[in-house]
């Protein structure tokens, strides 16, 4: 019998069309969708003053968020599931909900509690991803000083879906041990310096207030160095300059990253001390975030 050639050629496409679809079904395991997409964020870049002398008081505004809206928590922020960036998580105690995050009074309020026996927190990253400038936040701690909580402000390169973390570095310009009260923390995260080699570039400041005022966290950003400052940017609690010769592993530093906020229960870091059940819920506020470009 003969075939007629249009019907042969159609019966072709689809066996290698279906050939093609179990290929791509049989590197999925059951109930694995695969990766998720990666988040394309609005990009903010100030131009590189090319010169260590810089007056960061001379600046304008470029982007805020007042939080003056109570709906606007979708708006700039995407809600993370789990810890994509740290390692040492197995042992932290929270799951990770967006009920646990909410805007009232001007503030965003990321809260962490303990109900019918479990512990929930809130992870968020920004939509926007910024390359220099001077970054602020304005944070008030939780009150309870007790044992158990974690709270971090950080700034994430937007490049650690392609080159992986810490490769992609990481900025925490305020960090939070509620075991450790009245103090906070930066530290920096790259491929050449970061926890797992005990490498860490870390540094701590005193601060008697941390947990009943709010206080301006920020960081001054060039090509050229970092410079952590707490209420004012002349007001300097750590410089990193760039090394000699930066490559990727030491200073990746020059690309865009987008900001994150986390409350951790728990685990190696802020269960060190154990869980004190009576500080829930403890929340973590924000007044304001702003980013400035110099004039």
């Amino acid at each position: 019998m003969k075939i007629n050639k249009f019907y042969l050629d159609q019966f072709i496409v689809v066996i290698l069309f279906s050939i093609l679809l179990l290929g791509c079904d049989a590197n999925e395991e059951p109930g694995n969708p695969g990766p998720e997409p990666v988040k394309e964020r609005t990009k903010i870049t100030m131009a590189s003053p090319g010169d260590d002398n810089v007056d960061w008081s001379n600046v304008k505004i470029a982007w805020s968020e007042e939080f003056n809206n109570s709906g606007g928590v979708n708006n700039i922020w995407n809600f993370e599931a789990r810890n994509t960036t740290n390692p040492d998580i197995a042992d932290q105690l929270q799951v990770y909900s967006e009920d646990n995050v909410s805007i009232s009074d001007g503030k965003l309020k990321i809260t962490a509690k303990k109900e019918s026996g479990i512990y929930s927190a809130a992870r968020v990253n920004g939509k926007y991803a910024f390359k220099y400038g001077r970054i602020e936040v304005s944070a008030k701690l939780p009150e309870q000083e007790k044992s158990g909580i974690w709270a971090k402000l950080a700034l994430i390169g937007d490049n650690v879906d392609a080159v992986g973390w810490p490769r992609s570095g990481e900025i925490d310009f305020m960090e939070y041990f509620s075991y450790k009260p009245n103090k906070t923390y930066i530290n920096v995260h790259s491929g050449e310096n970061n926890v797992m080699n005990g490498t860490l570039i870390s540094a701590s400041h005193s601060l008697e207030t941390v947990e009943e005022h709010f206080h301006a966290y920020g960081i001054l950003w060039t090509d050229k160095y970092l410079k952590f400052y707490v209420d004012d940017p002349t007001n300097i609690i750590y410089t990193l300059n760039q090394p000699a010769s930066p490559n990727q592993e030491n200073w990746p530093f020059n690309e865009h990253f987008y900001l994150l906020i986390d409350l951790v229960i728990g685990g190696k870091y802020a269960g060190a001390e154990g869980v004190d059940d009576s500080l829930f819920p403890a929340t973590l506020e924000i007044d304001y975030i702003r980013l400035y470009h110099l004039q």
